[in-house]
């Protein structure tokens, strides 16, 4: 048991059912009560305590999304948290729904999140211990709440995090604006709330009017024009602080508030990191993990669980694109209970001092459908496979000849987004699409194996290295790793884009200049696709797409190189992708034989 770690609390016992037989609830009291943080702002929270005699260990999420929904349709059961003994706290952040001020996201999450820890800790019905969970919005304020210095926090559960980093898969990916996600988590999830408590009715209406011309634009594609962050005055003001951000250069401040990227050291507790393979924060929450894991290598500290699954951000089914990953893929299939067992058990281990029953890593091997839980990510003994583009569309295990692939980069007919780690709105779901109505366009250009004699496991990174010449100053390279099955199509399996100007740029912390490229000349671009887990099986080729851009996914690029900000005008361009042995362009793997069990 870690100093501060509250005794073991025996089983509590549910209250009897009732006359009638109806299930007993295991809230005994539910209150709507007031957090005032340290500039007086009251954030409204909701209390959920159980039957008993506490004190009770606390478990908190604070979120933007009106917290009285968790209650029935939160992803954990939080009755089931009550039931096992935990006082449930639930919190609208600043500026939302039943909280007071302005909403700021991310900045205002470190003082408050600590303010809201403290408070809850100080409550009679608290033995001073907190727990918190959620995912997306609500993992980021977790590890808010420790950059702001809050010691009863002793455990946190983030799933679907972006907390990493603004520049890997939130706001940017490669150096490329995530305009798709941005517009589509400001406009549908924020800006309706923010317009209903306009205190004017005419000032309400007029806005209420940007947000239908902003709608207007998402439904026909003009929201997703080259060139669109740098304009767009009539969007509403949420949507419109998004498009700010997407203009702020790469190293500024205002994209590390509220992120981890420079503060690792103040993640001191221990945490289950929850992801899932087709999630568009995926990057954030594996990158997370090794940092986590090497902290606890280096100081001791407590070593970060990790649990991937076949799943999207708002699609944890295993069901998705059309393709069903097995009954097991689910998360409310999970061996040894579902997602709110899995949390119970994590916060009696960490709160109470219990048995540490959740494995180091438990990912879903797609391809073979199973779940493994080899002792790291990725698994000891993987080696690394590189599969060169070679002439006649051939992906193969050594570079061959020397050849090129002319793609013409228009910014007018970008090539459209289809499945992959995306969060967008329909019909563009998440998740291992199809590609070949993509795949047979003239802009994106093909490689893959012969079909394969054995099976081959992918468990780690996957990056690509693209030789290509542009005619333009500034290129972006798309690239997918795709499972193409011996009877017909393509699932993507993971994706990555990387902007010619931004190679210089570290991806997750924003360091370094972006330059301008020179036309005709020889650049290696570097792409990362992240990380997978999957095996190809006997029979199936590996597939390697290469494309100019993916809309409205992505920002489009404009093929000429502008500052930080400032608009360019759009351009055609000429791309040359350079292979063979002076040239290699490659796919870099991380393989494993045979495949963990």
């Amino acid at each position: 048991m870690s100093e501060g770690t509250s005794p073991v609390q025996e089983p509590f016992a549910l209250p009897c059912p009732g006359p009638a037989g109806d299930p007993p609830d295991p809230i005994a009291d539910r209150r709507e009560v007031v957090c005032t943080v340290r500039d007086g702002a009251r954030l409204r929270t909701l209390l959920l305590v159980p039957h008993g005699t506490g004190p009770w260990p606390a478990l908190l999420t604070r979120h933007p999304y009106d917290v009285a929904r968790e209650e029935h349709e939160g992803t954990i059961d939080v009755k089931r948290l009550a039931a096992a003994g935990y006082l449930v706290a639930l919190q609208d952040v600043r500026g939302r729904f039943g909280s007071e001020g302005d909403f700021v996201p991310c900045a205002q999450e470190v003082a408050d999140g600590a303010d809201a820890v403290a408070w809850l800790a100080a409550l009679p019905e608290c033995d001073g211990t907190v727990g918190m969970w959620g995912a997306s919005y609500a993992s980021d304020t977790q590890f808010s709440a420790l950059l702001g210095g809050a010691p009863a926090l002793r455990a946190i559960a983030p799933a679907l995090t972006p907390a990493m980093s603004a520049l890997d898969g939130f706001r940017f990916r490669g150096g490329v604006p995530e305009i798709g996600s941005t517009l589509a988590w400001t406009h549908y999830a924020i800006a309706p709330d923010m317009i209903a408590r306009i205190g004017s009715a005419d000032d309400r209406e007029a806005e209420r009017n940007r947000w239908e011309a902003t709608e207007r634009a998402i439904a026909g594609g003009d929201a997703f024009r080259a060139g669109t962050p740098h304009g767009r005055p009539d969007v509403e003001a949420i949507a419109g602080w998004g498009l700010d951000l997407l203009r702020e250069p790469l190293g500024s401040a205002r994209h590390r508030e509220g992120k981890i990227v420079d503060r690792i050291d103040a993640v001191d507790v221990p945490v289950l990191l929850i992801g899932g393979w087709f999630d568009v924060f995926l990057g954030s929450t594996l990158e997370l993990h090794r940092r986590l894991v090497r902290r606890a290598k280096e100081t001791g500290g407590p070593v970060p669980r990790l649990l991937i699954g076949p799943w999207t951000h708002d699609n944890l089914s295993g069901r998705t694109a059309g393709v069903d990953f097995g009954p097991g893929a689910s998360a409310d299939g999970l061996h040894g209970g579902d997602l709110t067992a899995q949390h119970v058990r994590w916060f009696d281990a960490t709160l109470r001092g219990g048995a540490a029953e959740v494995p180091p890593v438990r990912v879903f091997l797609m391809g073979a459908n199973r779940w493994i839980e080899p002792e790291e990510f990725p698994p000891p003994g993987t080696r690394t496979l590189e599969l060169y583009l070679n002439e006649g569309g051939v992906l193969a295990t050594a570079p061959a000849g020397t050849g090129e692939r002319l793609l013409t980069s228009d910014p007018a007919s970008a090539v459209p987004t289809c499945g992959g780690a995306v969060l967008l709105f329909g019909p563009f779901e998440a998740g291992p699409a199809d590609q070949t109505a993509i795949e047979a366009r003239q802009d994106v250009a093909s490689w893959r194996t012969a079909p394969l004699a054995e099976e081959l496991t992918v468990m780690g990174a996957v990056r690509a290295v693209v030789h290509l010449a542009t005619t333009g100053t500034d290129a972006d390279v798309v690239v997918r790793l795709c499972d193409e099955p011996p009877e017909g199509g393509s699932r993507v399996v993971a994706d990555g884009v990387q902007r010619g100007s931004a190679r210089s740029v570290d991806p997750v912390t924003g360091v370094g200049e972006r330059r301008p490229l020179e036309p005709g000349r020889d650049h290696e671009f570097v792409v990362d696709l992240w990380s997978t887990a999957h095996t190809f099986l006997p029979g199936h080729r590996v597939r390697v797409d290469v494309a100019p851009s993916s809309s409205p996914r992505w920002d489009i690029g404009l093929n000429a190189f502008a500052p930080s900000g400032e608009p360019a005008e759009p351009t055609a361009a000429e791309y040359t992708i350079r292979h063979g042995a002076a040239r290699p362009s490659r796919l870099v793997l991380q393989a494993v034989t045979p495949a963990p069990r």
